[in-house]
């Protein structure tokens, strides 16, 4: 009976979602009225475009408003890859747009203005003993230059591979450090990927090669940013990328419990 007992702990323990190893400086955006948001990254965020499930998700829920979204991806890059600067201070960047809805009209924008960075770093960078004070080092870098172009910036965590779950610690760790040292909103996609991971390892958030998100995993990193940025739930958001209903369901509400527990919310 006491090993039972033992055994229902440990298994409730590992199934529940983990709050933040130290408490977060932030835990929501500065700017309550995001307007326009940048995703600054690598193939994770454009392997089934993270940005178009988050613009679904944001279209199927009447009490936010819209989001104009600019994804600025190098496949395989790290942040010091990335010219933040030049990308914030380059007007041409968001200043027309292709509406295939309306015949392929070119459509101009006067305003190119980003209120908020999402910054990316390769998988392993946060980690890796070669690469991790780089990683450090470049979220301080650009987040000073994102605050000096008057944008607010954040931290996208990265998730464990899925043949190496046990990279989670270590990434929880880090993420958490560079967030709280450079107080920057951390989202945690990461967290939320292991967490589901865990609990319905029958849903595969991965491709083939173990790294980069199935459409399942990227819908479930895009629910991770809205309900960051938002403050609010995701379950019954009818937004679902053609995904089945009840698998969207489950990573809505899963998603919905990691946040929360994660960034110390209540929705």
């Amino acid at each position: 009976m006491l090993f039972l007992k033992i055994f229902i702990v440990g298994f409730l323990l590992i199934a529940l979602p983990l709050k933040a190893s130290k408490p977060l400086n932030v835990n929501a955006p500065l700017n309550k009225d995001l307007e326009s948001v940048m995703f600054i990254g690598n193939s994770f965020y454009y392997n089934n475009s993270l940005h178009n499930h988050l613009g679904s998700l944001i279209k199927n829920d009447n009490s936010v408003g819209p989001l104009k979204r600019r994804s600025i991806t190098i496949n395989g890059s790290a942040l010091s890859w990335h010219d933040v600067e030049g990308y914030l201070s380059n007007q041409n960047i968001g200043n027309f747009r292709i509406d295939s809805s309306n015949d392929n009209a070119y459509i101009e924008s006067s305003d190119t203005s980003v209120d908020a960075v999402i910054l990316m770093d390769c998988s392993l960078c946060p980690i890796h003993p070669d690469t991790q004070e780089n990683f450090h080092s470049y979220v301080a870098k650009h987040s000073k230059t994102i605050r000096a172009s008057n944008a607010e910036p954040m931290l996208f965590m990265s998730w464990p591979y899925k043949n190496k779950p046990n990279m989670i610690g270590d990434l929880r760790r880090e993420f958490i450090k560079a967030a709280n040292e450079n107080d920057i909103l951390l989202i945690p996609a990461g967290e939320a990927f292991y967490q589901f991971s865990q609990d319905h390892p029958e849903i595969d958030l991965y491709t083939s090669d173990l790294r980069h998100p199935s459409k399942e995993g990227t819908y479930l990193a895009a629910a991770v940013v809205f309900s960051t940025l938002y403050g609010r739930g995701t379950s019954g958001n009818l937004g679902m990328m053609n995904l089945d209903p009840s698998i969207a369901l489950k990573i809505q509400k899963s998603v919905d419990a990691t946040v929360q527990n994660f960034l110390n919310l209540t929705f």
